[in-house]
């Protein structure tokens, strides 16, 4: 079984990948131990160039703070909602929008599965990368889309780590799903070592 392993202000040290490709689906050159970058400054992308160490980067969680995970309870699905990991790529609420999110009082995001058709809920649930939306039907709980060990590489973006990938490291316990999850490589993160979306603000050139 493959493994991340994160290093302090470091790169993810990943062992026994089985696959690790690019947004297109090519895949890279693979060996039982690689070093993939998380800092951003590597000039040899997506591996860690030691940059890291120059560059200053700091591994460090600078939000604090970690969002409950809701559950919305439909008539025929229960959407659950792990918002602490979300990587903000859009796929609910460009593919279920009439679910994918309202705001609730105090601002803080509802969904409504009773607004939309439970298998197209499913289905848009299913294309989230970051593993932040899951769902049970009937207290059954379902999260594991990826049977095979991979990560994928946004072009500009993430790691998907996709197929039970094992973290080790503490952070695991803020995931609601093991089977899949985005993890940061352009450093900027505010919630690393997962991806919150603040590559697509800060311009990252992930080549």
């Amino acid at each position: 079984m493959a493994k991340i392993k994160i290093s302090e202000n470091g790169p993810y040290t990943v062992e026994n990948l089985q696959k690790l490709t690019d947004s297109k689906n090519t895949e890279f050159e693979n060996k039982e131990v690689i070093a993939l970058c998380r800092c951003g400054a590597s000039n040899n992308k997506p591996y860690c160039d030691g940059s890291h160490t120059s560059a200053g980067f700091s591994g460090e969680k600078e939000r604090k703070e970690r969002p409950a995970i809701n559950e919305f309870e439909g008539k025929q699905i229960t959407v659950v909602d792990n918002s602490g990991v979300c990587c903000h790529a859009g796929a609910c609420v460009t593919g279920s929008p009439e679910v994918f999110f309202s705001r609730d009082q105090d601002g803080k995001r509802v969904s409504n599965p009773d607004r939309g058709e439970k298998e197209n809920t499913i289905q848009t649930i299913s294309k989230c990368p970051s593993g932040a939306l899951t769902y049970k039907i009937k207290d059954e709980f379902f999260d594991d889309y990826f049977s095979d060990e991979e990560i994928s590489i946004a072009k500009n973006g993430p790691l998907h780590v996709r197929g039970g990938i094992k973290l080790d490291d503490d952070s695991k316990k803020e995931l609601n799903s093991e089977n899949h999850y985005t993890l940061c490589r352009c450093g900027a993160s505010r919630n690393k070592p997962f991806c919150d979306g603040v590559h697509m603000t800060i311009s990252f050139n992930g080549d």
